[in-house]
């Protein structure tokens, strides 16, 4: 498998791996490739056509083959790219299913990611994207202005 391929077919893995596909995945799958080669230089068919052939297969053999087969068409440093791809991905819609936290631990088993790697990857990604400035109802305080 190219490793083009091996890359959008674990991402789109991980957004089929709890057998919904929500808006905001949908959209976190879009962002999270179109800017990175080789996708950059595909128009919306071969887009289009390259993601139909990964979710044939996907629907015909299950994606724990793909998945497989995939993570072993990368080298390292792009295995991890793409486990933080796919963190992000099934995080996208604000919630991580059973489905989905399965699937990401088979593709780190897959990649043969040790200890630290599967838990500091998701752990970052949850301080990159959690609303840190948000006030908290019981942080809030009356601050007075004048003194």
């Amino acid at each position: 498998m190219e490793t083009g391929t091996a890359f959008a077919a674990i991402a789109l893995a991980a957004v089929a791996s709890d057998g919904v596909c929500t808006r905001e995945e949908a959209r976190a799958l879009r962002r999270d490739l179109e800017f990175r080669y080789p996708y950059v230089h595909m128009d919306e068919t071969a887009m289009g056509t390259l993601f139909d052939q990964l979710l044939r297969r996907i629907r015909e053999d299950g994606h724990g083959d793909l998945m497989a087969e995939a993570a072993g068409a990368l080298n390292r440093q792009q295995q991890l790219t793409a486990f933080a791809v796919a963190c992000n991905l099934v995080r996208s819609d604000y919630r991580t299913t059973p489905e989905e936290e399965a699937f990401l631990e088979d593709l780190a088993q897959a990649m043969d990611l040790d200890a630290a790697e599967r838990k500091t990857i998701p752990d970052v990604l949850t301080i990159l994207y959690r609303d840190a400035l948000q006030p908290h109802p019981t942080s809030v305080r009356n601050v007075s202005m004048t003194g």
